[in-house]
């Protein structure tokens, strides 16, 4: 007789619970906390989108003021290079004051970022030229005038007229840090912000200390840039639609900020000399704009001094428990600037869009809350009405004869119903290994799928990622197309009018040359001309005219030639839109992206300059995409010149090199070589140079594609070879081997 079974456990919990409420609650619980879990989801998902654009918004921003910095701060030493030229030719004498101050009147409209470029002597002379109302002024300080400041309006060919401004006497522009700091260091260098004589604003100049054979100091080059204009730039940026950006000097003064704040204080009240000495910095913490302030307090809490900051940084922090993301990144020249880029964005830029998802998340859930728990109600009445009706027949039949039948009486339908259940409780158990088996045969079949599904997941990812790789190629060849267009247009727009220049400077000197034996004659014949051009001649000065003149046509000869060759570089390398095959001189290609890097080759003050080593073999011309094939020497050239940079920055002893070999293989296959010696590449990255997104340079540096694209650029459109040859330590080459003609694929 079977045993009597045990009582269920719910009971235990439950005394009695309806079937309605276990159906309903349930189902109602799921849909409750799978539209719970998937809100929570979505609004972490946009909060991580909020993290990212706000990233690459910071990101960008800082990267256009770091463009904006590195060529404002340049143009000040190119000034300088500018006057070392004319010092070299003979185009001005530093004893003559008025000499200096008409050339710099002359030189500074070439400069539009200086506001003023001056020459101080070692003697305690001033001689500058400065913008002023949109014209040009001349200041100086000389032995004549007791030395004070004075500004002077010029006509038009840089002649002092009336006297603008008259400062004290006993100017001493050598306690000015554009000169002090220069000479001690004795090098061109920056010196510190300085207010202007007139109060009203903030200059920061670099100077360069000249020095005559004898290696006796004779004097300082400066140049001056307004802080404005930094301000100006840092307000023309659209931040995300409340996002700031300020500069700071490593002591926490500002130097420039979006906002329009000044970053000095003028304290007009103040009783001083000159107006200059009302003016004092502003420090970052003191400003009355609260995102720069309370940015600042929170960079100096968690960094305790902003000299602690040598690296980029992307933090957060809250004001009034609203969040904000901010980025911090250094700016150096390397000639002695070393300030922050701070860029600040909060994140209520972002959030009104994910608060406005939020609400309708949370109305749909509402919804779909009501919607489900009218569908169980409905369905739990369906299922618990037959089993309603079923237990009140059972309820009859356990309170009537028929319970006398099972165990006493010879009733059919209770002997046909016992014996059923002993029936089903054997089928049940031959139902259960039958079960078994299938349940193992079941197992088998899903560790099969698995593995298959395993298998497809490993094919999908690996084309996810070659899709991936594949869009970024497109995405950089579209950038370089866009490239070549720009730079072929540009090269075309210069070409005609420099030509023009160049082909008519032979026929202007010939006609100077003349007009200047017409005036030797005149000269001759007539010694002692009339007082009106006598007194022309001076004004003139016919005799420093006559001397500079052929200078001055053999410098613009020089700079049209230079112009020329960067335009017919420009042109050769623009082929990066030529999306045929042609036939191309490899060399052009090469040599053509070097001139375009000729920047980077120049000597700098903390490493020498970069030698090429052409060894350039006899190549015929080569069947190839040229555009693409010149990305392929770019991306390796600019590879090569980071390696020597980084070994001279690590302290390694060298001269940098680069070297480049071109030559046949055989009949069929030309080769390039292009080898550097600087620290060389570990195996262990050696193997891994070519991975799309592989790279060792610091964030921001780069995507890691260059490589991985120059490889797909030779192999698969070229059905060349890339490799590598590197040893730590030892330098690298990268070889290069294309076939000379053959039916490229597109």
């Amino acid at each position: 007789m079977p045993s009597e079974p045990s009582a269920p456990f719910f009971p235990k919990l439950f005394k009695e619970v309806p079937l309605q409420a276990l159906l309903v609650v349930p189902f109602v619980v799921q849909t409750v906390g799978a539209v719970g879990i998937i809100g929570y989801l979505s609004f972490r998902n946009g909060q991580k989108a909020v993290n990212d654009v706000a990233a690459q918004l910071r990101n960008e921003t800082s990267d256009r003021i770091a463009q904006n910095l590195t060529h404002l701060v340049a143009t000040p030493f190119q000034a300088f290079e500018s006057y070392e030229a004319a010092l070299r030719q003979n185009r001005i004498d530093l004893n003559n004051g008025r000499d200096i101050e008409k050339f710099l009147w002359r030189q500074l409209p070439a400069f539009g970022n200086l506001s003023l470029t001056a020459f101080v002597t070692s003697n305690q002379e001033f001689f500058g030229a400065e913008r002023q109302d949109g014209a040009i002024a001349i200041r100086t300080s000389e032995v004549e005038n007791n030395r004070a400041l004075t500004t002077y309006r010029t006509n038009s060919t840089g002649d002092r007229l009336e006297v603008i401004n008259a400062g004290k006497p006993n100017f001493d522009p050598r306690k000015r840090p554009y000169y002090k700091i220069p000479v001690q260091q004795r090098q061109a260098t920056w010196g510190k912000v300085f207010p202007h004589i007139t109060g009203k604003t903030m200059y920061i100049a670099p100077g360069k200390p000249i020095y005559n054979s004898a290696g006796e100091l004779q004097g300082v080059w400066m140049a001056s840039l307004n802080l404005s204009m930094i301000g100006d730039f840092l307000r023309s940026l659209k931040i995300g639609t409340t996002g700031q950006s300020f500069i700071l000097e490593r002591s926490g003064e500002m130097i420039a900020t979006s906002t329009g704040e000044k970053p000095f204080r003028y304290d007009a009240d103040k009783v001083v000399q000159l107006p200059e000495q009302r003016v004092e910095r502003l420090n970052a913490i003191d400003s009355k704009n609260s995102t720069t302030q309370k940015t600042s307090q929170f960079l100096l809490e968690k960094f305790q001094d902003f000299h602690q900051i040598q690296t980029f940084q992307q933090l957060e922090f809250s004001i009034k428990g609203e969040r904000q993301f901010v980025q911090v990144a250094p700016f150096r020249d390397g000639k002695g600037i070393d300030w922050l880029v701070i860029v600040t964005v909060p994140e209520s830029d972002f959030m009104a869009q994910i608060k406005a998802n939020t609400q309708s998340t949370i109305l749909l859930s509402l919804l779909a809350l009501g919607i489900s728990l009218g569908i169980g109600i409905l369905t739990t009445h369906w299922i618990t009405q037959p089993i309603l009706q079923l237990n009140q027949a059972s309820s009859a039949m356990a309170a009537g004869t028929l319970s006398q039948a099972v165990t006493e009486s010879s009733v059919y339908e209770l002997q046909e119903l016992t014996q059923s259940f002993n029936r089903m409780a054997q089928q049940l158990q031959e139902s259960f290994k039958t079960l078994e088996q299938a349940n193992e045969q079941l197992e088998h079949r899903v560790e099969e799928r698995t593995a298959e599904l395993k298998a497809t997941k490993d094919e999908v990812e690996m084309a996810l990622r070659e899709l991936q790789r594949t869009q970024t190629q497109l995405i950089q060849s579209e950038k370089m197309s866009s490239l070549g267009q720009l730079v072929a247009g540009v090269a075309h727009e210069i070409n005609n009018p420099v030509n023009f220049i160049y082909g008519n400077l032979g026929h202007a000197d010939q006609y100077t040359q003349e007009l200047l034996k017409l005036v030797q004659a005149y000269q001759t014949h007539y010694p002692e001309p009339p007082p009106a051009i006598a007194q022309q001649s001076k004004a003139m000065d016919l005799d420093f005219m006559v001397n500079d003149l052929s200078k001055l046509i053999e410098s613009m000869k020089e700079g049209a030639r230079r112009i020329r060759e960067i335009v017919l570089a420009l042109r050769t390398f623009s082929r990066l839109d030529e999306a045929e095959v042609k036939s191309i001189n490899i060399h052009d290609g090469i040599d053509s992206t070097l001139i375009i890097l000729g920047n980077r080759l120049k000597p700098k003050p903390n490493h020498p300059g970069i030698e090429i080593l052409r060894n350039y073999g006899s190549l015929p011309l080569v069947e190839c995409y040229p555009g693409p094939l010149n990305q392929v020497f770019m991306n390796i050239l600019s590879n090569a010149i980071d390696a020597i940079e980084i070994a001279i920055e690590q302290g390694k002893q060298i001269t940098p090199a680069i070297s480049i070999h071109t030559g046949l293989i055989d009949e069929s296959r030309a080769q390039i070589r292009i080898g550097d010696n600087g620290s060389g590449i570990p195996e262990a990255i050696k193997q891994r140079i070519f991975d799309p997104f592989f790279t060792t340079k610091p964030v921001g540096s780069g995507t890691g594609m260059g490589l991985a694209i120059s490889y797909q650029i030779v192999t698969d459109r070229h059905q060349g070879t890339l490799s590598c040859r590197s040893q730590s330590g030892e330098g690298t080459e990268f070889v290069i081997q294309i076939p000379l003609k053959q039916k490229l694929r597109h």
